[in-house]
């Protein structure tokens, strides 16, 4: 294993030529490629382009899509989870998973019970398949595990969190169920994005609040003037000359 490589490796030898992780830029929704980059037929009310900007050219959602590595669902599962508490599951490999039913879902009283009531409505049950997957980071380097933001997926989201797979290689996304009933999730469905980062000491960075002074006022009239003194692409062309964020060119 090369110390610049994040590697990932399944225990169910031949399914990484099936469905294996894969950058996240392979993953963008089709809701977000079909959005026009500018409100139509609107240049007379809004001459500028930006002011009638769509979220297509906001460049940090094209920025995050390009983060990390998603995690695809490794086989189908229906689900089904009734408002007594009993949930069931079936998958086309459920002998393989080596586990009953009941212990596929987290116990109520773990998570869901404490939560505050609005969110209690959108949280059934959290599901916890055994996950086939195995990562390694370089030497000093972790990885955030965040929810597939912008698919909104209906029937379920897995929930963000740090793993230091440089040392802990297992994968273990558990899936919040946000109703009761049948779910289905098919193989290759998008379950979560993995986004490597390097792992700094606690004291790499110090806190402060302060006042705005001077130097905060030059701060922000860069900013105002690295965005407004052009009609549009002023963030872009930011990232550009620091030599960040190539999918930006690829994608506009």
């Amino acid at each position: 294993m090369k110390d610049n490589k994040v590697i990932f490796w399944s225990m169910w030898p031949g399914l990484e030529d099936i469905v294996p992780p894969q950058p996240a830029i392979n993953y963008i929704p089709e809701w977000w490629k079909n959005t026009p980059p500018f409100i139509p037929n609107m240049e007379q009310e809004f001459p500028v382009p930006r002011e009638r900007g769509t979220i297509k050219i906001c460049p940090s959602v094209l920025d995050w899509f390009s983060q990390g590595y998603v995690l695809p669902m490794w086989c189908d599962f229906h689900i089904e989870f009734n408002e007594n508490g009993e949930g069931r599951v079936l998958s086309p490999d459920i002998n393989l998973l080596g586990r009953k039913d009941n212990s596929l879902f987290m116990n109520p009283q773990a998570y869901g019970s404490w939560l505050p009531e609005q969110q209690k409505k959108q949280t059934v049950a959290v599901f916890r398949p055994p996950c086939p997957w195995r990562m390694k980071t370089p030497v000093g380097y972790s990885s955030y595990q965040f929810p597939m933001w912008y698919h909104f997926n209906p029937d379920f989201e897995v929930p963000p969190g740090p793993i230091w797979t440089d040392e802990y290689h297992l994968i273990n996304p558990q899936l919040i169920i946000k109703h009761y009933g049948k779910i289905k999730i098919d193989r290759g469905t998008p379950l979560c994005a993995i986004v490597p980062y390097k792992r700094e000491p606690d004291d790499t960075f110090q806190y402060e609040i302060k006042r705005r002074d001077e130097e905060c006022e030059i701060l922000e009239q860069k900013t105002d003037l690295m965005v407004l003194s052009k009609f549009e692409g002023g963030y872009k062309e930011m990232q550009k000359e620091k030599g960040g964020c190539p999918m930006h060119k690829e994608h506009e």
